[in-house]
């Protein structure tokens, strides 16, 4: 065996292995490159059909994932237009309060200035569109001391009308502005001079205003921006509650005796809370 390995015999036998690596690395590369012509048409066949199949499946799965986008971004609008909604909600129910609390202010700070008077805060808790410049519905009635005949002023003290209907725990008012009564508020034009007087009562020309008849002609001095107040020459309001501002003159038909439109002082059409005064015959607001 020695022998047999020694010498040129094993130098032999080595280059004779290495030849057959050679060889066999090579016979394996052509047979990877080089395809016989059946295995090319499957595997162009293979590629042909996979090309068919896949350009549709492709198409569909888009069109899934554009339908996912789509549901994503629709349901991301929804609760973007949901917080839009809170937040108007949240700032319409912050800009209620802020009112509220402008009316309670101005509530408390008139109440302050006329200890004279013993005034019942109420709330407006009706009013019909039929009669929108007749009368409203108020939240007092007997139980808080409110008389049939009482003055009812808004949160600043300007003249809206009087109770006329009265139960324990709700009012009727009927408005300065309406013209279903023959009743007037005895008023005066406030001037720098003698005072002029006449009386109010709804208007019948200018739904919502008010007429001031019975103005003397010989009464000088008054002119279109003066204010009217009662006068206190009755026996159901006190002297002094401001009604409303003059915006023109009429002339009546007797001349003897002439007309305004007066413009309400109180925002008749956004009376919200009230007062009810009970006010002693002839008292004087300051």
């Amino acid at each position: 065996m020695g022998k047999f390995l020694s010498g040129g015999r094993l130098f032999g036998l080595l280059a004779l292995i290495i030849l057959l690596v050679v060889v066999a690395g090579m016979t394996l590369r052509s047979r990877i490159s080089q395809l016989t012509w059946p295995e090319r048409w499957l595997h162009d066949s293979e590629s042909v059909v996979s090309g068919w199949i896949y350009e549709p499946v492709f198409q569909i799965d888009t069109f899934f994932r554009h339908l996912r986008d789509l549901q994503t971004l629709y349901e991301e609008n929804a609760q973007l237009q949901t917080l839009v909604n809170q937040d108007q909600s949240l700032r319409s129910e912050v800009y209620q309060e802020q009112q509220q609390n402008q009316i309670l202010k101005q509530m408390l700070d008139y109440k302050g200035k006329v200890p004279q008077f013993q005034l019942i805060a109420g709330e407006v808790t009706g009013r019909s569109p039929i009669s929108w410049n007749d009368e409203l519905t108020i939240s007092v009635g007997t139980r808080a001391g409110v008389v049939h005949n009482d003055p009812v002023i808004n949160q600043s003290g300007q003249l809206i009308g009087r109770v006329v209907a009265v139960a324990q725990y709700s009012s009727t008012v009927e408005l300065i502005t309406s013209t279903a009564t023959s009743d007037g508020v005895s008023a005066a034009i406030v001037t720098s001079g003698a005072p002029a007087y006449g009386v109010i009562q709804g208007s019948r020309t200018h739904p919502g205003m008010l007429s001031m008849q019975f103005i003397s002609q010989l009464a000088r001095g008054i002119k279109p921006g003066d204010q009217v107040t009662t006068s206190g020459l009755s026996d159901i309001y006190p002297r002094g509650l401001v009604i409303g501002t003059i915006t023109q003159f009429t002339s009546d038909s007797t001349g003897i005796t002439r007309s305004a439109i007066v413009a309400p002082a109180a925002n008749m059409s956004a009376l919200e809370y009230v007062f009810v005064v009970s006010p002693q015959p002839g008292q004087v607001l300051k």
